[in-house]
């Protein structure tokens, strides 16, 4: 590949990584993960460019991986994990970097597990004890607690301080039949609460967006 071929890819995925950034900062989940699953293909050459112009660090924190990890397992976008996976898997330069993409994409694997047991356990055991997540659940606690503060910081569940600990309710039940209506033509949909928190193609004039949950429907 050419220089200029390798200079192009550098400076889409400087690009990428700013639009990352910035999706992350206004909490555009899930969106975010297609931005950084569209920039894998400018990874290799990027990496080869700054190699060969002496750019330091050689090898950038690579933020369309470090998204990924951080916040798909406890937000269960599971095809973004395996699509890194495959990604690192299949590119041995990645597979074998001192940086352990690999293994970071692994370790994403295992944490949505953890985020899955947490869920579960907590939608039977609203209002439980952070402090009592290791003896409950047999987890890491630690491990555990990172995924409470990520879903704490998102709004999914609130943390009340309580006897040195937390007591830990979700804000809103996700299976609840709600409506919501097409941000563009108004068109009224029923479905599952957790559906209208993801960019939805209105059957009718076509857009796609984000419905309004009706306030009288939410719980």
């Amino acid at each position: 590949m050419k220089i200029t071929e390798l200079e192009a890819h550098h400076d889409a995925y400087s690009d990428s990584e700013r639009t990352i950034r910035a999706m992350v900062d206004n909490r555009k989940f899930p969106a975010v993960f297609s931005a950084c699953i569209n920039a894998f293909p400018h990874v290799v050459p990027a990496i080869k460019y700054r190699k060969k112009r002496d750019i330091v660090p050689e090898t950038p924190e690579l933020t369309a991986f470090t998204t990924i990890c951080k916040y798909a397992p406890p937000l269960f976008e599971h095809a973004a994990i395996e699509t890194l996976l495959h990604f690192v898997e299949s590119t041995r330069f990645l597979a074998r970097h001192e940086n352990d993409f690999l293994p970071s994409a692994k370790a994403a694997l295992v944490r949505e597990q953890l985020a899955q047991k947490l869920w579960n356990h907590l939608e039977k055991q609203p209002g439980m004890l952070q402090r009592d997540i290791r003896t409950e659940l047999g987890v890491i606690q630690e491990e555990a607690v990172k995924i409470i503060e990520l879903w704490d910081m998102l709004g999914i569940i609130n943390r009340q301080s309580e006897a040195r600990s937390y007591r830990l309710h979700f804000r809103t039940c996700l299976d609840a039949e709600v409506f919501g209506r097409c941000p563009s033509c108004g068109v009224r949909g029923k479905g599952r609460k957790d559906l209208f928190f993801r960019s939805i193609l209105c059957q009718k004039c076509g857009t796609e967006g984000y419905y309004h949950i009706e306030c009288n429907s939410t719980q």
